[in-house]
């Protein structure tokens, strides 16, 4: 097997998760904003709009979009991935009970992709790059 294919295999299994997931049907911003805050707990939203270099109103919904209100008919709004904690003028974000297992999902499917990888290489497979 060459290093090219375990990279395919991989981001297709990434892709698989992020796209397919039953419950979370987030665009590729919300999974890299929500991706990027369970990496580092604590994240304020203006270090997202720096890293990103996507305009503030644009992440503010994407962060809203994976946090939770209530729209003006008393209905949540929103994924409760995220935790929202005002820091002065800026927000910090967290993860919530949802978004720690999501994150952990997501690890999970690191595990099967790896295992998928290990079994082929005792099966003889030889990696040639």
């Amino acid at each position: 097997m060459q290093s090219s294919e375990l990279v395919k295999m991989r981001t297709r299994g990434i892709l698989a998760f992020l796209t397919d997931h039953p419950t979370y049907q987030l665009d590729s911003r919300e999974w890299q904003v929500f991706l990027t805050v369970a990496m580092e707990e604590g994240v304020t939203a203006p270090q997202l709009v720096e890293r990103f270099q996507t305009p503030q109103q644009t992440l503010s919904r994407k962060i809203r979009s994976l946090g939770q209100t209530v729209d003006e008919a008393g209905e949540l709004q929103g994924y409760n991935l995220v935790r929202i904690v005002p820091k002065g003028k800026a927000h910090s974000l967290f993860l919530t009970d949802e978004g720690r297992a999501l994150w952990q999902a997501f690890g999970d499917m690191h595990d099967k992709v790896d295992q998928l990888i290990i079994d082929q290489f005792r099966n003889g497979e030889v990696l040639s790059y």
